[in-house]
């Protein structure tokens, strides 16, 4: 058992990339890096894809010049998160992005960890922050990112609209959510 007092090997970015290339992660290991820790992301299940994969049908071709990402790195404070989607300027090609003009993440559990990645993207300057929680069957919008975390924020169920932040159509919240049951 580890004691209060414990002292943890924080790991870094490039402490990642190196356990990538040495064989110990897999590029197509599902994790972020938080705080120097590892966390394992669980893999989607159904709905959790099919939310993913309408939200790519509605952004892609329709952002103009930016790019969509689906569960791609986003490098924020010292370590990377793995959103759903998100919608970026074009970043250089030798590295990720650090900011994003919307990221999405599709909650498809009861237990969601979503919300406490907040306060992370709002100090990475992400635009919007929206969690789709397809178990509550509602819309949570972060806006107007400060220091100290998002300054508007807003829940929208069922027969709703969202108007994006990167020039694409707004989203009818039931369509995000999909069909009950």
């Amino acid at each position: 058992m580890l004691s209060a007092e414990a002292e943890f090997h924080r790991l870094s970015v490039d402490d990642v990339h190196r356990m990538v290339e040495a064989g110990v992660l897999r590029e197509e290991d599902r994790v972020e890096l938080i705080d120097g820790v590892l966390v394992d992301v669980n893999p989607p299940g159904a709905s959790h894809s099919t939310a993913v994969a309408w939200l790519t049908r509605h952004f892609v071709g329709a952002v103009g010049e930016r790019e969509v990402r689906v569960q791609d790195l986003l490098l924020v404070d010292g370590g990377f998160l793995l959103p759903d989607l998100m919608v970026i300027d074009r970043p250089p090609r030798d590295r990720h992005p650090s900011t994003a003009a919307l990221v999405v993440e599709v909650a498809a559990t009861t237990e969601c960890h979503d919300a406490w990645k907040a306060p992370r993207y709002a100090a990475a300057q992400v635009a919007e922050y929206w969690i789709i929680d397809l178990v509550a069957r509602a819309v949570t919008v972060h806006r107007d990112p400060r220091a100290s975390g998002y300054h508007h924020v807003t829940r929208h169920g069922e027969g709703e609209r969202i108007p994006t932040p990167v020039g694409a159509p707004e989203v009818e919240v039931a369509a995000l959510l999909g069909p009950r049951g």
